[in-house]
């Protein structure tokens, strides 16, 4: 009963992250920029989770010095980090191929496991992610075969939101042996928050001039593209292995690409197609290898 629990979270959070992605793309073809949507949502959601726990729950908020690093890395270099890349890739290019390169993730860290030792590598596992690359590379290049025409930087900063993406799973385990699952998030978001109102300074916000609508347009966004579905994926992994969380998780380009379609007339070939069906089968057998392992 309680894995049934953790599997209804995680499709809902994957549910919400997808159709996020789709309003994302809708918001940037409006001229808002990435760099304030990514900033607005980290920041409303820190300023959410951290008063909340403040006023109910301080003692998730006590945390040991010396480990305070580790909390900025994550922030960082991961929720920071995939943030932006994940966005600025759905900017530059579309939401399918934004989704399906950071689904590149598990095989990412398939590469590390295999040079670092720390993983044995089995052929069900080779075959695995190179189905998922042939995958990515068809739902990339579309009917004509070729990457020319996709938007270069957008290509690098979709491996680049893989990479850290792949840097928080295995970041966040390491912190999960000793803290709260809500106590990480909120540091994460608190150090990812600070380090964009370096890049991204209050007083250039203020010069902005947003409307009371736009603010309302980032709030909305925040709740629905990160607090949400963070809480509900969080809470669903308490249920859930890892391996089986990554498997349910993989209902997310699927929602990306049906809302994508709906919502601002993304449409892909058949080719595509495919591929993102490559690509999801792949990763579901990569992971159902990895929890037998």
């Amino acid at each position: 009963m309680k894995s049934l629990k953790g599997y209804f979270y995680i499709l809902g959070a994957t549910t919400f992250w997808g159709i996020a992605a789709t309003i994302a793309k809708f918001l940037f073809n409006q001229q808002v920029e990435t760099l304030i949507l990514v900033q607005m949502r980290i920041t409303f959601s820190f300023l959410m989770l951290g008063i909340f726990f403040y006023l109910f729950k301080r003692e998730l908020l006590s945390v040991e010095l010396k480990d305070l690093y580790k909390f900025a890395l994550l922030g960082i270099l991961g929720i920071a980090g995939s943030n932006f890349t994940y966005y600025f890739t759905i900017a530059t290019t579309n939401v399918a191929t934004s989704i399906l390169l950071q689904y590149l993730a598990p095989i990412l860290v398939l590469l590390y496991a295999a040079l670092s030792r720390e993983e044995k590598v089995t052929k069900i596992k080779v075959i695995a992610g190179s189905v998922s690359l042939v995958g990515c590379y068809l739902a990339v290049a579309g009917k004509d075969f070729s990457i020319i025409t996709i938007n270069h930087l957008g290509l690098m900063t979709g491996l680049a939101s893989a990479l850290c993406w792949s840097f928080t799973n295995g970041w966040l385990k390491r912190l999960l042996k000793k803290y709260n699952v809500w106590t990480c998030l909120v540091y994460a978001f608190l150090f990812a928050s600070i380090f964009w109102s370096i890049v991204n300074p209050p007083w250039e916000i203020i010069a902005a001039k947003y409307s009371t609508e736009t603010w309302t347009v980032f709030f909305g966004f925040a709740v629905i593209s990160i607090l949400i579905p963070h809480s509900l994926y969080f809470s669903g992994m308490r249920y859930l292995t890892a391996s089986r969380g990554n498997i349910t998780a993989t209902f997310e380009p699927i929602v990306a690409i049906v809302s994508a379609f709906f919502i601002v007339q993304e449409v892909l070939t058949p080719i595509q197609i495919f591929g993102a069906v490559l690509v999801i089968n792949a990763i579901a057998i990569l992971q159902i290898r990895q929890g037998q392992d």
